[in-house]
């Protein structure tokens, strides 16, 4: 029985053997494929092109005598600056308003009737005397009277409303003051006789020859943009591209290039 099921155990773990050596051979191939896939895809961007627009914005300084054969239009632009006189009566007829403050301090006597639609608010503050039997009830039966006496203080604010006029008959005194203003015509002639400043802008174009050779001193400001073509084949980045694929394709592999050799 023994042989036996050690027959069974070695049967099974050599199945299993053979299961899993074949899994590996089948993962290693997918492995191997994918591997040669990227590193094909590493060699094509080894042999790629970067295009790129550069921005330039750069002055270049300017130091030369340039030569004029033509005439040149030129704008004028300017002011003329003079005096001119004047001599004249001028009419004035107008109505001004003149401002005045007066100051009033007087009494008026008032004798009227005042009907007040609103009602006032009073306050009352005041002590009512108390003095009088109150009839109190025990346990439910009759009544007892009991005699009260003593003073309620009252402090409170009542509303009042007035149903008729209210004579009011006082002295007013009245100390104010009165800004207004006084309508008041003016009509007469104004002399006139002064020198009028007058700045009178000129604007015209005229022509401009030179003869001889004008010094220039400057910057040109130049703003380009450019683009730019990179070869990656013609740059170092091109030999780790073709390193990593080649290290991509051999990495299944069992043997040892020269590359892996010499770096052992």
């Amino acid at each position: 029985m023994n042989k036996r099921l050690i027959n069974i155990l070695l049967t099974i773990s050599f199945s299993l053997c053979i299961g899993i050596i074949s899994v590996l051979v089948i993962a290693l191939n997918t492995s191997k494929k994918r591997l040669e896939k990227l590193g094909d895809i590493v060699d094509e961007m080894a042999v790629q092109h970067i295009i790129t627009n550069v921005s330039i914005n750069e002055s270049i300084p300017l130091s030369s005598d340039i030569t004029v054969r033509e005439q040149i239009s030129v704008n004028i632009k300017m002011f003329l600056e003079t005096e001119i006189p004047f001599k004249a009566e001028i009419p004035i007829s107008e109505n001004l308003m003149i401002p005045f403050k007066i100051g009033l301090k007087d009494y008026i006597a008032l004798d009227t009737l005042i009907e007040v639609t609103d009602q006032v608010n009073i306050l009352v503050d005041d002590t009512i005397p108390l003095n009088q039997k109150v009839n109190m009830a025990l346990f439910g039966g009759k009544g007892i009277k009991i005699p009260i006496k003593g003073n309620i203080p009252v402090n409170q604010s009542l509303k009042i409303g007035f149903s008729e006029k209210l004579p009011v008959k006082t002295v007013v005194p009245i100390d104010m003051i009165v800004v207004d203003t006084l309508p008041v015509g003016l009509s007469m002639k104004v002399p006139v006789d002064l020198n009028v400043p007058v700045r009178i802008p000129l604007k015209t174009t005229a022509l401009i020859s030179f003869d001889g050779p004008l010094p220039v001193d400057a910057k040109i400001p130049i703003e380009i943009t450019v683009p730019v073509d990179i070869p990656l084949e013609s740059t170092t980045l091109s030999g780790y591209f073709k390193q990593l694929a080649s290290g991509l394709r051999n990495l299944t592999s069992l043997e040892l290039n020269e590359e892996d050799a010499s770096e052992n």
